[in-house]
């Protein structure tokens, strides 16, 4: 069954969680399963792990953006070679639920159709004909459906959203997310922590991004690879997200551009885009769905900002960008130096970012299950966690620079003293945490200082959770 499957040269990493739940997908059949996330997070490469390790008749069928027949055809094509019938490839079919029909009565345990979303782009059609298979004809088989797309307004709107003809069908959904910052070692491991950082605020934990990255020998080596090289991968990506997702993205671009350069609420957007404030309320909120732009709200706090929140999104518009014109220019020296040059501002922000969900995973089983920073009259906490049972709070600032041990404990007063007003009364600051990009003049770093290098070696690589 191994050679029917894409080849997925990139270690796999981590994704038990996910291997899980297909195993218990799979063990509930007959079934729905939806599988969705970003392009480039790993759905292709998760399934075909998972397949590896099953036995059974299995169907993967990639699809177009094309029209139905054609899909069809694919389809039945695909079915007739994986599974040895040349029935399939040798009758017309114009339906989905008359093929599936065909492909379980084959053999057909499993059948994957990946990137489904170009399918449902191409041809919405296809949703009632599943409709109809998986309501009157899935239920009496031993089948496990599996439905995976990248466009995520499609699948969410289309595939899983109350006006779908699928609304409420799918038996298992699972919903890929990046890879936490500790995996970046196994997949990055050339590299050192402070650099698996910087590649962290590049890429985030995307792994297609990061699978480019085997075997670098620097970061400047990485960050050529991913931008400035003829064959970079960064330099288009943001271009092929965006006209996936949007329909017209001109005004999309001005909003995010606008971000990218710290304007982060939609009166300061409106004013340097030109836009009415309440298209740019509206096209925020789209953002926000399609998971590109974030909301930050304070905690205690009703009122927040915006960001950009996709990584290889927001280090095209903050980074990429600027050196666009040199890229085209062909003065790819002058680009990566001022990339390297711009860096270490740029991860200070997601070291925030990496600190605050490093600390979330490690003190979720004592209660802390709220993040966020804090703010009140112009005095801000770059990273605070809230347990509302027991009202205690963890606070930390976040320096991504080199410090001596005398410096660290210096921050770490002034933080706990702010602390002390900002944190509202009857809660209990439990412990204060400085994080660092290096500590120098230490042998031992106390537990209250945060490394990249600490990090990894507390922690263990988990991916996504649903």
């Amino acid at each position: 069954m191994q050679s029917k499957l894409p080849v997925m040269p990139c270690k796999f990493t981590d994704r038990e969680n996910e291997l899980s739940a297909l195993d218990k997908a799979y063990k509930d059949r007959p079934g729905l399963l939806v599988v969705y996330g970003r392009r480039r997070i790993g759905k292709t490469r998760l399934l075909v792990e998972w397949l590896k390790r099953n036995q059974g008749g299995v169907v993967y069928y990639v699809s177009h953006l094309s029209s139905h027949m054609e899909n069809l055809r694919g389809l039945a094509d695909r079915a007739s070679r994986q599974l040895g019938d040349p029935l399939l490839s040798s009758v017309t079919f114009e339906n989905l639920g008359s093929l599936l029909s065909v492909i379980h009565r084959s053999g057909g345990e499993v059948v994957v159709l990946d990137e489904f979303t170009y399918w449902v782009r191409g041809s919405p059609r296809v949703l009632s004909e599943l409709q109809e298979y998986v309501d009157n004809v899935l239920p009496g088989t031993n089948m496990l459906l599996v439905l995976t797309g990248s466009l995520l307004g499609v699948m969410e709107r289309d595939v899983l959203g109350g006006g779908s003809p699928l609304y409420a069908r799918a038996s298992h959904v699972l919903r890929l997310r990046e890879l936490s910052f500790e995996c970046l070692r196994e997949l990055v491991q050339s590299l050192t922590p402070v650099d698996r950082v910087r590649v962290y605020a590049l890429v985030g934990g995307i792994p297609f991004y990061l699978c480019q990255l085997a075997g670098v020998r620097s970061f400047r080596e990485a960050v050529e690879k991913l931008i400035v090289s003829p064959a970079s991968i960064l330099a288009e990506e943001k271009d092929l997200i965006l006209r996936e997702e949007l329909r017209d993205p001109h005004s999309y671009n001005a909003i995010l551009s606008a971000l990218a350069r710290g304007y982060t609420r939609p009166s300061s957007i409106a004013v340097v885009t030109g836009l009415d404030q309440s298209h740019v309320r509206k096209y925020l909120h789209t953002l926000e769905y399609l998971r590109i732009v974030g909301r930050v709200v304070p905690l205690f706090m009703k009122k927040g900002w915006y960001r950009i929140s996709d990584p290889v999104i927001r280090t095209w518009f903050t980074l990429v960008k600027p050196v666009l014109e040199l890229i085209e220019l062909e003065k790819r020296e002058e680009a990566l130096n001022e990339i390297l040059r711009r860096i270490d501002t740029y991860t200070s922000s997601v070291w925030e970012q990496v600190l605050m969900k490093h600390l979330l995973k490690k003190h979720a089983a004592e209660g802390y299950t709220k993040s966020g920073p804090l703010v009140h009259k112009g005095e801000e906490i770059d990273i605070a966690l809230v347990n509302p049972e027991e009202k205690k709070v963890i606070v930390g600032e976040a320096k991504w620079s080199r410090l001596t041990l005398c410096e660290a404990e210096k921050i770490r007063r002034a933080t706990e003293a702010k602390a002390a007003r900002l944190v509202p009364e009857g809660y209990m600051v439990e412990n204060v945490c400085v994080g660092a990009r290096e500590v120098s003049d230490t042998a031992r770093t106390p537990q209250w200082i945060l490394t990249p290098r600490t990090i990894e070696s507390d922690s263990t690589c988990s991916g996504s959770r649903g």
